[in-house]
């Protein structure tokens, strides 16, 4: 079986690298044939830090590598008939109109739709009227027009099963072999607590809530927020230390933290959200706080893996009881990096998602209902 996938990124893109790239190897320990073309490539990066959408300063300097990538991408779809399945990350050209998934699926190779996010909304969302305009429906109709969709959570399953009938959940997942525990020699020295956060710059808004509570925390306990993320979070609130996300050092950072957080809003663009940054806390034996918002209670599981937190008098005392009780981190910890190995890693998830892959090539487009 061959298998084209169209990421947004390449590796170093996040939802690429979870949703595509972490499997390829066991698609091609299953005998799939399997070839990647990102419509944008490490090189964006070098110039877009994702912590807002894409200005026309950022755009207008780079328009000869946007309309590059973008005839590359046309390219790679009109080549897809060679194929049996094509999967694409969400759409096929972001901010676009429906339309080139069209000419894809008029080429007949079985199309598999990928979703961490919920899309949708974030086109509901959009302040320009011009991209609300153009999203309009875009991912309902892509989403009938798959053969199969995959998806990373509860919410989003129930979103497309309203237009597709052939939907599978995949749990987010970390590489066992890349995430180790954390070890004594990982620890700040005079017993300081780091409370980490790991993420993207448009995540910011969700730690601005939180700045009461490492005020409270700041005064009372001997504690650093780390952040690693791709520009500085700002708060005189609480000691910071700054650190630059990186590939190579993504996990000895996390290694770093004492304890993990992931606070959200309540609504349905965050209810769409996968949870990936519990699982990385907890890939390495380190106990997670968060928001109990969509998947993140499957994940956090309260008084076992770390500690959900509603209100800020309720971070404030979860965060406390993990501030002042180094053996419960650690039996926490080992709890969540248990959980992960068990249901949220990539070893756990590849056969199903394989499976998906295999099974799409017995459905038809436009099969479902």
């Amino acid at each position: 079986m061959r298998v084209l996938f169209l990421t947004k990124y390449g590796i170093l893109g996040g939802s690429s690298r979870h949703m595509v790239f972490s499997y390829l190897e066991y698609c091609e320990r299953a005998s799939i044939e399997c070839k990647v073309l990102p419509l944008f490539d490490d090189y964006y990066f070098s110039f877009r830090l994702l912590s807002h959408p894409a200005t026309a300063r950022q755009v207008v300097p780079h328009i000869g590598y946007f309309m590059f990538r973008l005839l590359q991408r046309v390219k790679a779809v009109l080549q897809a008939n060679s194929f049996d399945v094509v999967v694409f990350e969400k759409e096929l050209l972001p901010y676009f109109p429906y339309g080139l998934e069209s000419i894809l699926e008029r080429l007949k190779p079985r199309m598999v739709s990928l979703y961490d996010d919920a899309v949708h909304i974030g086109y509901q969302r959009h302040p320009s009227a011009v991209v609300r305009l153009m999203g309009r429906n875009k991912i309902e109709r892509i989403m009938r027009l798959s053969a199969h969709v995959i998806v990373w959570n509860q919410y989003l399953a129930d979103y497309a099963r309203q237009f597709n009938s052939n939907v599978t959940i995949i749990n987010s997942g970390v590489d066992l072999r890349r995430y180790r525990l954390k070890t004594e020699h990982d620890c700040e020295p005079h017993g300081r607590v780091i409370i980490g956060w790991i993420g993207t710059p448009n995540s910011y808004p969700y730690l601005e809530q939180l700045e009461g509570v490492f005020r409270y925390l700041a005064l009372k306990y001997d504690v650093t927020l780390r952040i690693v993320s791709s520009i500085d979070y700002l708060s005189a609130n609480i000691r910071l230390d700054n650190r630059r996300w990186s590939i190579a050092t993504e996990v000895d950072d996390l290694c770093s933290f004492d304890i993990g957080i992931m606070p959200l809003a309540d609504d349905a663009w965050t209810r769409g959200k996968s949870a990936y940054k519990a699982v990385q806390y907890l890939a390495v034996g380190v106990p997670a706080v968060g928001s109990p918002v969509g998947v993140t209670v499957d994940v956090i599981r309260d008084g076992a893996t770390g500690f959900l937190a509603r209100t800020p008098a309720e971070w404030i005392e979860r965060l406390s009881i993990l501030i002042e009780q180094p053996h419960l981190r650690a039996q926490l910890g080992l709890a969540g990096r248990q959980l992960v190995e068990n249901t949220f890693s990539i070893q756990a998830m590849a056969p199903r998602y394989i499976e998906a892959l295999q099974q799409s090539t017995s459905i038809p487009n436009k099969g479902c209902r």
